[in-house]
């Protein structure tokens, strides 16, 4: 089947169980991707993007498994692309330089964003064990002669962001800027930032440091005071949640403005909700969304977690900005088993039973990012509340 622009394809596999054998998910992506005559380029580079933020194992589903990977590059490989021609990235940092700054903390002030608490003394960070092994990609790209390429270790690309909101230009890890084709292979799982954390978080990881913490209060807003980043605006959330997801319109901008043909290929064997990382829970869920607009294929995959992408804020300013709609009514969804167009009826059929809730940290516990009703409630409700206080305004409720 040959994919048509803006589609998206479901692609299914029965599984009951949040613990997966790797050849399952080796073959659901093959599987998935041999059914699609994707045009290959006949030369250059095919970049893989992987989810891989924090060294972990696959199975804790924070990550984007390895044998889903494999099994999209085995894939091209029988289709005669040379496995030299197969590049898998990810960023995991180069030396720090000393006085180096990082980018203020997300959390605005006093409020824990970081899964989990450390308990080593100030200024000192436990050593963190090697991505590429722990991850299990060492021994998955072996299959092929490959292994995990660290693209922080470029000078970098800077591209121009037209129409830009907040970036008017990133740089690019120069592995992306050259690329002949890149596939975007996220995980499905929540963020307690975004909601969803899918193909258009992913890209996030091809932009190099410090323009990547996107989450963080960076150089771009420091012109903005606490207060005015913790104040609410039009869309119901605060003014550093809409800054977020503008800047995540740029980075789609900046790399479709690349120009290189792309792809997005979600691992949903096993999605995860939450915060996207300690906090939370992984569901089976037995799909793969492929499609080559971000906007689409995040859309479809939100709703199959259960939420509506319409209240989903980063979803709503890329709909607002023409990257792509945000309406399943307006969404062709394709079944690759069948071949055919997906009803409302039956993609709703495919909505997993259980919602996976993004979930935000507040003083005690975490909150719903959406109430029952299915009503959006704003990030880091604490420190918004707080400035809501400080203003003389009525306190918002995350229930």
């Amino acid at each position: 089947m040959e994919p048509q622009p803006g589609s998206v394809y479901l692609y299914r596999t029965p599984v009951d169980s949040n613990v997966v054998p790797f050849e399952r998910y080796r073959d659901l992506a093959y599987q998935a991707l041999s059914r699609l005559e994707v045009p290959l380029p006949a030369e250059g580079t095919i970049v893989f993007k992987p989810n891989i933020t924090v060294p972990t194992e696959p199975d804790t589903r924070i990550i984007t498994h390895p044998g889903f990977v494999l099994g999209l590059l085995q894939c091209l490989v029988e289709r005669g692309v040379s496995p030299e021609r197969l590049v898998v990235v990810e960023g995991w940092g180069r030396p720090r330089q000393r006085g180096a700054q990082r980018p203020r903390p997300l959390h605005l002030r006093h409020h824990h964003h970081r899964h989990g608490h450390h308990n080593h003394k100030h200024g000192e960070r436990p050593p963190r064990p090697p991505l590429p092994e722990v991850s299990g990609y060492d021994e998955a790209l072996g299959q092929l002669g490959l292994s995990l390429t660290n693209h922080d270790e470029v000078e970098g690309v800077d591209i121009q962001i037209p129409g830009a909101v907040v970036f008017p230009q990133l740089k690019f890890t120069d592995y992306a800027a050259e690329a002949a084709l890149l596939v975007n292979v996220p995980v499905a799982k929540c963020h307690n930032l975004s909601c969803t954390t899918l193909c258009t978080k992913n890209l996030q990881g091809l932009v190099m440091s410090p323009q990547r913490h996107m989450c963080s209060i960076q150089a771009e807003d420091e012109g903005l005071s606490d207060a005015d980043l913790a104040r609410m605006n039009g869309m119901g959330c605060s003014h550093h949640e809409e800054r977020f997801c503008n800047k995540h319109a740029d980075l789609l901008t900046g790399v479709r403005n690349m120009g290189m043909p792309r792809l997005c290929v979600i691992d949903g064997m096993v999605g995860r909700d939450g915060t996207a990382f300690n906090e939370g829970g992984n569901y089976p869920l037995g799909w793969t969304l492929i499609g080559d607009n971000e906007v689409h294929v995040d859309s479809v995959g939100s709703y199959l977690f259960g939420l509506d992408p319409e209240k989903i804020p980063y979803l709503r300013v890329a709909s607002d900005r023409g990257l792509g709609t945000n309406r399943i009514a307006d969404i062709e969804v394709v079944d690759l088993a069948s071949g055919d167009a997906l009803d409302s009826r039956a993609l709703a059929a495919h909505r997993s039973e259980r919602v996976l809730m993004p979930l935000s940290r507040h003083e005690g516990g975490h909150y719903a990012r959406f109430r029952e009703d299915g009503s959006f409630v704003p990030w880091i409700l604490d420190r918004v509340n707080e400035q809501r206080a400080a203003d003389g305004l009525e306190l918002i409720s995350a229930t």
